[in-house]
């Protein structure tokens, strides 16, 4: 899994994906304490994540295993909202 923060929305109107009403984020990769790191992809949102969240993405042949996206073009899913990241005992990270 890949932590990342979302930046933005990302619009597609004509696709192949058959997926009903996908919500598509663009979201920057960030290291353990919510830094980013300059490289951008865009994910599938199945959580309602919003600009500005810590999530969690998961790539390659595991986001074809949710029944959303079961047998479909997708590399990139948004899986998990962060809500904290704890290191060595030391909060790196927390959402509130």
């Amino acid at each position: 899994m890949t932590i990342a923060r979302v930046r933005g929305t990302v619009v597609a109107s004509l696709r192949s994906d058959r997926i009903e009403h996908p919500r598509f984020l663009l979201v920057e990769e960030c290291d353990q304490t919510g830094a980013g790191k300059g490289e951008y992809l865009v994910a599938l949102d199945l959580v309602g994540a919003e600009r500005g969240h810590l999530v969690l993405l998961a790539q390659g042949s595991s986001c074809r295993w949710t029944y959303a996206t079961d047998d479909k073009p997708i590399d990139t899913l948004l899986v998990a909202i962060v809500d904290s990241i704890d290191q060595g005992n030391v909060d790196v990270w927390k959402q509130y």
